[in-house]
């Protein structure tokens, strides 16, 4: 395929995939079965691997301030249904953090490290459990439940939420070195990858 057949098919994937995951909203509401229903169907959109050749997704340059970027793909009405892919080079890092709407996270080049937390009662967090995603796997999350992400190396990872990134603006994060929970309002840099500009 050349490069238009390959972005006009990449969208209508995405955008069937994100019908799915609308429907499995509507029809099972939002519980642990049906963030891994989603799960599933996004694990075979990238199963779909020529339609995401990497060179449509680069990382930033090695003199970037950021070295990771999310490539939207996907944003339905009132923002809801949000599809991302996220490029990065080197070390990607996040402190323990939850999301305020579900969330999934499969893997497509690359591994990215998830460790899953929960808090203490104290006010801080310990980790209960982490999980290694790559091609072929996934994790998903409700709306308060904790996670940090660790990368070392290329990778290029999508990431689906419930409400479009821009909107998330009451993340928490806890912050090892105070002590303390803080707003996760930074959202980084977010380029558009949609080549109809249609929201699904």
């Amino acid at each position: 395929m050349n490069e238009n057949s390959v972005g006009e098919a990449r969208d209508a994937a995405v955008g069937a995939a994100m019908n799915d995951i609308q429907q499995i909203e509507t029809e099972q509401g939002v519980t642990r079965e049906s963030v891994d229903a989603i799960r599933q169907r996004l694990l075979k959109l990238a199963n779909q691997r020529d339609l995401f050749p990497l060179d449509d997704f680069p990382a930033p340059g090695a003199d970037a301030e950021q070295s990771n970027v999310m490539y939207r793909l996907a944003q339905g009405a009132q923002d809801r249904f949000a599809l991302y892919a996220q490029s990065g080079r080197g070390t990607v890092e996040t402190p323990p953090h939850n999301h305020t709407t579900w969330a999934v996270i499969v893997g497509f080049h690359g591994q990215e490290l998830n460790k899953f937390y929960q808090r203490t009662a104290d006010g801080g967090v310990e980790q209960t459990g982490q999980f290694i995603v790559e091609a072929g796997s996934g994790v998903a999350m409700l709306a308060e439940d904790l996670h940090s992400i660790h990368i070392e190396g290329s990778g290029l990872n999508f990431h689906c939420y419930g409400l479009a990134l821009e909107r998330l603006d009451q993340r928490q994060y806890y912050s090892e070195s105070s002590g303390e929970w803080k707003i996760f309002s930074a959202v980084g840099e977010i380029r558009e990858a949609r080549t109809n500009l249609q929201s699904c």
